[in-house]
């Protein structure tokens, strides 16, 4: 068999088999729990070590490259063919054909599949009030929330400027996944270094706080992000390099491993996007009287830190781009939903807000 047509089974092949393992996924949680337990974890943890040996984002070089080489796709591949050079042709359409499988390849097997392994809010059933939480518990709870945040944020280090002072958040981030790691195994092993994107300014126009990237297994954040959020989204990114890839998971997870860290700026991040989410959820369901309520107990403090980036820095942002920061947004918002839809999370990018759940019962379910 000639080699170009060993290529070609190759790639035809590869395919095919993510093709399958995509499919298999829609039919049967359990061998994906398998999956996720005893092949995603030690695989990505030793993958981690690579990319996480480099100080910046692989993954973003990476998608610079990528764009670079569609980019060049009109000479490598348009060019060739017009003059007939067969050998150039074959050798820069299997490169682009292997680069379109490798994406295939990384984001089946590093997200993908995990959008279907056993639910979050199942594996806790057994935690959970069998009637459901009231009105009550969510204000209740919220309320809980707002007055910790309000006690933590004059604990907590701040700058000249008033800005709370981080700690080092991947030692920090090491620690907590060790801990929890006890009631969530995946949690367990090597925690590889957040990176701070060097476009964070396109992060901005996009409203993210952070991203994961499959193909380079790094959790990713906006460095421009408030001080007070970074932590919190760090954590959260992290949950997605363990395989915890649903959003509402993610950030459930994140939250309270913040909550229950040893370093008040850390916790308060936690308190603070927890506090986001169940007054977002409170309002669909609580009185006027209680939401007011809620409003009031909030300390000016809490109210200044919560923010996602200086509004200074985002009038620059839309001052130096092509597009406005609104149409960046809303194309990034739907582009999100998109992805999430497709992968089974039937309400899209409302899906994060399900994280309320798995709060209440961290806050009235769980005894341990």
């Amino acid at each position: 068999m000639k080699r170009s047509s060993k290529n070609a089974l190759g790639l035809i092949v590869t395919t095919g088999v993510f093709i399958v393992i995509n499919a298999l996924a829609w039919v049967s949680s359990s061998w994906v729990d398998l999956y996720h337990r005893y092949v995603y974890n030690p695989v990505s943890r030793l993958f981690s070590h690579v990319t996480g040996a480099v100080p910046v984002s692989t993954g973003e070089f990476m998608i610079i490259a990528g764009l670079l080489l569609l980019g060049a796709a009109p000479f490598a591949l348009v060019i060739p063919l017009v003059k007939k050079q067969k050998r150039t042709l074959k050798i820069a359409g299997s490169i682009y054909a292997w680069v379109c499988v490798f994406i295939l390849g990384t984001e089946t097997l590093d997200c993908f599949v995990l959008y279907h392994t056993t639910e979050l809010p199942v594996k806790l059933a057994a935690y959970a009030a069998p009637e459901g939480y009231t009105a009550k518990q969510l204000v209740d709870y919220c309320g809980e929330v707002i007055e910790k945040a309000n006690e933590l944020s004059l604990e907590v280090p701040r700058d000249e400027q008033g800005e709370v002072m981080l700690p080092d958040i991947h030692h920090e981030a090491q620690k907590a996944f060790e801990k929890a790691s006890g009631m969530y195994p995946e949690l367990y092993g090597y925690v590889p270094p957040p990176k701070g994107i060097m476009n964070s300014w396109l992060m901005c126009q996009t409203d993210l706080q952070g991203i994961y990237f499959p193909f380079s297994l790094e959790g990713n954040y906006n460095t421009h992000l408030s001080p007070a959020r970074t932590p919190c989204t760090v954590f959260h990114e992290l949950c997605h390099v363990k395989g915890f890839i649903r959003e509402d998971e993610a950030t459930y997870l994140a939250c309270v491993l913040c909550m229950e860290s040893d370093d008040p700026a850390v916790q308060y991040s936690g308190y603070i996007t927890a506090m986001n989410y169940l007054f977002a959820e409170a309002k669909k369901h609580a009185s006027e009287e209680d939401i007011y309520a809620l409003r009031c107990r909030l300390s000016a403090q809490v109210a200044k830190d919560n923010y996602f980036v200086k509004e200074e820095y985002m009038k620059k942002v839309e001052e130096k781009s092509p597009v406005s920061n609104k149409t960046a947004s809303v194309a990034s918002q739907k582009a999100m939903d998109t992805t999430l839809r497709a992968n089974g999370i039937t309400d899209g990018k409302h899906s994060y807000g399900r994280c309320v759940t798995l709060l209440l019962i961290y806050r009235y379910g769980i005894t341990a």
